[in-house]
């Protein structure tokens, strides 16, 4: 009987630690689910920062882009204002060699726009490398093994503040201060250069010469366009040129 009563034991101890096993081997599956959530979680967290990472380098090239832009149009808008100072300077210098002082101080005005412009240049250039540099470093940041993607987001965004200040810099005060000093220096004969202009194109006008007049009146508005006295006589002029090719 006791003999009896040991095996009963014997089978119930060994039936209890299989069921032990077998529980513990159906829980082992939802362990390892668990760590793959985990590790994809993790996953897509870098796959954020690195998405984040990336829209702002193609900020950083649209921001290029616009500063490439905008010194184009200072391009533009510096050589029509040299455009303008030498057909000046040249009706100065007929009238009065007294003016050849306030010339050279416009010509050295002028080779200051030149510098600056050549200043924006390179901030531009600078910008430019520093885009190619943030890009160089992509494919590390997308390999395999992702190193400290917080720290090159961050790089990242102190280059795009530094390439705020550049662009503030190149197309603010200092452009405006030149544009400032250049009008001061041509307002001093202006006035003078423009009834010079304003006697010839009525001279010519009253010798019937209609088109030389109004050459000369245009001519007039490119130094003030918004001369009233030359719109108004070039309307007059292209009545009258009209008047004569309709008889």
């Amino acid at each position: 009987m006791k003999q009896y009563v040991v095996m009963v034991l014997i089978i119930l101890g060994l039936t209890t630690i299989f069921a032990g096993c077998a529980g513990t081997y159906e829980k082992l599956p939802d362990v390892q689910t668990e760590h793959l959530g985990v590790i994809n979680k993790k996953i897509h967290e870098l796959e954020r920062g690195l998405s984040n990472l990336n829209n702002a380098v193609q900020d950083m090239g649209k921001r290029v882009d616009v500063l490439s832009q905008k010194t184009n149009d200072a391009d533009s808008h510096y050589l029509n204002l040299l455009n303008s100072l030498n057909g000046l300077s040249f009706n100065v210098e007929q009238k009065n060699s007294s003016f050849e002082n306030i010339l050279a101080e416009t010509q050295k005005t002028v080779k200051g726009i030149e510098k600056k412009m050549d200043e924006i240049e390179k901030t531009k250039i600078d910008l430019q490398n520093q885009l190619i540099t943030l890009q160089s470093q992509r494919p590390r940041l997308t390999g395999t093994k992702i190193e400290q993607p917080k720290e090159s987001m961050k790089e990242a965004k102190e280059m795009i503040e530094q390439g705020r200040e550049m662009l503030k810099e190149a197309n603010g005060e200092k452009k405006a201060a030149e544009d400032q000093k250049i009008k001061a220096i041509a307002a001093g004969h202006e006035k003078e250069a423009l009834q010079k202009l304003l006697d010839e194109a009525l001279m010519l006008y009253r010798e019937g010469n209609y088109k030389g007049a109004v050459g000369k009146w245009e001519e007039v508005l490119i130094i003030d366009p918004e001369n009233l006295e030359a719109k108004f006589n070039i309307e007059i002029a292209n009545e009258k040129i009209k008047s004569i090719s309709e008889n």
